[in-house]
């Protein structure tokens, strides 16, 4: 089986590979890593993650440059089901548009948009939030029996590094939050594709469970 990174030119692609390789390793899943912006070797993919790092607007545009790689991600991540991972920017394109400098739309797999953190006021320490959020969070998990979610309690914390959020989305389309002055969806996803705001990859234990869980969805 063959496990596809998609490069489109954002995202700590040497970090994911890394982290997917340690847990296709740890676990000996007969699976091999490729990372790739071939159309044709993405359709050949069994399992494909897109990472994502910087704006909304700039991977929007990463991924248009490649020419047909959006249509392509569609019919195998939507018509043919293959599983999929987006992850932080890579989770936001999933959804229906972002308001990040200018208003982008991203695939419309899933509802909501992407809004500015809301900052007013101070945690429990008395210190004033900050944007980006950046750092460790736990996550409150809204579907504990979901198999993504195996064996990851709410005391693991995971690496977040982001300025926007995800608002207005379907209830049932998310499957953990954290709090960062306010609710923010970390995990969303159904069926065969799934998002994540926090960073596995950088997530040390706690992400590597959740890769595992991923992979043998």
């Amino acid at each position: 089986m063959k496990l596809i990174i998609i490069d489109y030119g954002s995202g700590n692609l040497r970090s994911v590979e890394n982290a997917f390789k340690k847990t296709i390793i740890d676990n000996k899943f007969k699976i091999n890593i490729e990372v790739t912006n071939d159309l044709q070797n993405i359709r050949k993919g069994d399992f494909l993650v897109l990472p994502g790092v910087g704006s909304f607007p700039d991977c929007s545009k990463g991924l248009k440059v490649i020419d047909g790689l959006v249509e392509t991600l569609s019919e195998e991540v939507i018509h043919k089901e293959k599983p999929f991972l987006g992850i932080c920017v890579g989770m936001q394109l999933m959804v229906d548009y972002s308001l990040e400098k200018i208003k982008t739309s991203g695939f419309g797999w899933l509802k909501g948009y992407l809004r500015k953190i809301k900052i007013s006021g101070s945690d429990y320490l008395g210190r004033r939030y900050k944007i980006p959020h950046m750092g460790w969070n736990n996550l409150n998990v809204s579907d504990k029996k979901h198999p993504i979610l195996r064996n990851i309690s709410e005391e693991e914390q995971f690496y977040f590094v982001h300025s926007y959020y995800l608002d207005k989305s379907l209830e049932s389309e998310v499957l953990a939050n954290t709090i960062y002055n306010h609710e923010i969806p970390a995990i969303i996803g159904k069926k065969n594709y799934f998002g994540v705001q926090f960073h596995p990859e950088k997530s040390s234990f706690a992400g590597q469970k959740f890769i595992s869980n991923w992979i043998k969805l």
